[in-house]
């Protein structure tokens, strides 16, 4: 009994004063793919860091909170990781909607963020100047100059000259939607329809009845993995004849691969298994020696990245002070599963991490996703229906 006591003694008094970082990530609700995907990141980063030594020390502490997807439950979420938990540092964040929600917790405890994704403006807008808030995750702006570089050379070498929009209505979806038409229309594109959906709802029948009715080549949406299949599946029982369907949700639907409704769908993704990086394939192989599987969500590498390279940061500062922290965040110049990551000036914020030359753009083929474009990346040569 005394050995017992002696043994939980002396566990407790190591990770006294020992780094905490809080993760805020939807682990249920509408993107809980993203969310168990990046959980599964951060494990295996948590993982290499504390067997290197930890941080500052001690063995980093992680405190992963699930948001539901939901700005309702992530704001008492992140009070609670802040105040109650008393983390030093915040990580995750994939939703815009809520990490609009918590922008004004963040600023009433000065809150060091280190995020991951939501990607809308509203968030870049609510975090414009912020000294202490690092963006990973491209902003939507970024991604859709690597989508028009795509449809552009559709139109150039498949003769695409149309497109249908089908884009959820809530931030991620609705935000920059008018600049969106615009740069489709100024592109050469005419856009044939623009139709506004709820994320969730799986009511996708009168949409594509509309979207059947003007005939584009493309129909472009954009929206949550929850929506790929109800689409997908009314696509097929509508007999619509697309050159492309093309999603930008940021997960797929966990075995939508095995599905033969996925059949040469397209998408963006900044990172897939088989990228060549020497990065990516280290991690490749830690993420399956410790799962037994590899995941094709990006999410899982931006993760293990994002706290790879907070950790790093804070060993370099020798201690938890913001400013300190955030001077050494900010020198970052490391290779990572997506190419070199270094940090500079988006449109408003003061910290972004990857822009528009990060993404892939791929087709699922032979049950798998398979990269298209650009075509010095592409694996097998891209399926236009027209």
């Amino acid at each position: 009994m005394k050995l017992m006591l002696m043994t939980v003694g002396l566990l407790v008094l190591s990770s006294a004063g020992a780094v905490k970082i809080g993760v805020l990530i939807p682990l249920s609700g509408a993107s809980s793919v993203t969310g168990q995907a990046a959980r599964s990141g951060y494990q295996l980063a948590l993982d290499e860091i504390n067997r290197a030594g930890g941080v500052l020390g001690k063995p980093l502490e992680l405190v992963i909170s699930d948001d539901g997807s939901s700005p309702a439950k992530a704001v008492p979420e992140f009070v609670k990781l802040v105040t109650v938990d008393k983390v030093d540092f915040m990580a995750g964040g994939v939703s815009s909607a809520t990490s609009i929600a918590i922008s004004g917790p963040a600023k009433q405890y000065n809150t060091f963020m280190a995020w991951i994704g939501a990607a809308a403006v509203p968030v870049e807008d609510a975090f414009a100047g912020d000294k202490y808030f690092f963006h990973y995750h491209p902003w939507s702006y970024y991604n859709f100059e690597a989508i028009l570089g795509y449809f552009k050379y559709l139109k150039t070498y498949k003769g695409a000259k149309s497109i249908a929009i089908a884009y959820e209505d809530g931030p991620f979806g609705s935000a920059g939607i008018d600049d969106t038409v615009a740069a489709f229309k100024k592109a050469g594109f005419k856009v044939l329809l623009t139709e506004k959906f709820k994320s969730g709802s799986g009511n996708f029948g009168p949409l594509v009845s509309k979207a059947k009715a003007v005939n584009p080549d493309i129909l472009y949406w954009i929206g949550y993995d929850t929506d790929a299949l109800p689409l997908a599946t009314e696509v097929k029982q509508q007999n619509l004849n697309l050159g492309m369907l093309y999603g930008t949700p940021p997960s797929w639907p966990v075995g939508f691969e095995k599905n033969s409704l996925s059949d040469n769908v397209a998408g963006l993704s900044l990172w897939l298994p088989s990228s060549p990086q020497a990065e990516s394939r280290k991690f490749v192989t830690a993420y399956k020696a410790k799962f037994g599987t590899i995941t094709e969500e990006y999410f899982a590498p931006l993760a293990y990245v994002n706290l790879k390279t907070l950790a790093a940061a804070i060993n370099r500062a020798g201690s938890t002070d913001k400013d300190a922290v955030a001077a050494e965040l900010a020198k970052t110049n490391v290779p990572t599963p997506f190419g070199p990551l270094t940090f500079s000036k988006s449109n408003k914020t003061q910290y972004q991490g990857f822009k528009s030359g990060n993404w892939l753009h791929f087709q699922f083929q032979g049950d798998a996703r398979v990269p298209v474009f650009p075509i010095k990346f592409a694996q097998k040569p891209m399926v236009y229906g027209r």
